[in-house]
C-alpha cells in the first residue's frame, strides 16, 4: 500500500510509498530554506525522542521568517495526511515555482521499478494542473 498523486486526465501520475511521498515533500520544504527543510524533516520523523521540541522549532522558525504568510498554501501541503488529500492549481504553481530551477540530480520518489527523472516530471505535472486547473490528489 502507498500513495497515488494523480489529477484529472494527467500528463503523469506516481506511485511511491509512504517514504517516497515524505521525501517529496522533505525536499520541496528545502526549496523554501534549508534550514525550514531541516526543521520539517527532523519535526516529520516521529521516531524522534525531542519530537515536541522539533515541532515548537518548526512553528518558531515559521512564525520569525514568516513563512505563514508567504507560504501558507505550501505549508498546508507539507502537513496535509498522507493519506488522502489534495491541493488546487494555484498552490500546484506555487509548489512549481518553488522547485523549477532545482536541480534534484538523481532523487526520486516512486517505487524504484518506476523511478526516473521523478522531479522533472512532477514539474511538468505540476505545470499541468497550473495551465488547465486542475486540483492534485492523493490516495
Amino acid at each position: 500500500m502507498g500513495v497515488s498523486i494523480r489529477s484529472k486526465n494527467g500528463v503523469h501520475s506516481f506511485d511511491c510509498g509512504y517514504g517516497g511521498f515524505f521525501n517529496l515533500r522533505k525536499n520541496i520544504a528545502y526549496c523554501i530554506s534549508v534550514n525550514f527543510g531541516m526543521l520539517y524533516e527532523n519535526a516529520i520523523q516521529l521516531n524522534s525522542d525531542n519530537h515536541d521540541k522539533d515541532i515548537q522549532l518548526l512553528n518558531n522558525h515559521i512564525a520569525e521568517f514568516n513563512l505563514d504568510e508567504k507560504y501558507t498554501d505550501v505549508i498546508d501541503f507539507l502537513f496535509e495526511s498522507d493519506c488522502e488529500g489534495k491541493i488546487n492549481y494555484k498552490t500546484c504553481k506555487h509548489i512549481y515555482d518553488l522547485i523549477k530551477d532545482v536541480d534534484f540530480g538523481k532523487k526520486c520518489f516512486r517505487y524504484g521499478a518506476y523511478a526516473h527523472n521523478d522531479y522533472e516530471e512532477f514539474k511538468e505535472f505540476l505545470m499541468d494542473c497550473y495551465s488547465h486547473r486542475k486540483n492534485m490528489y492523493w490516495s
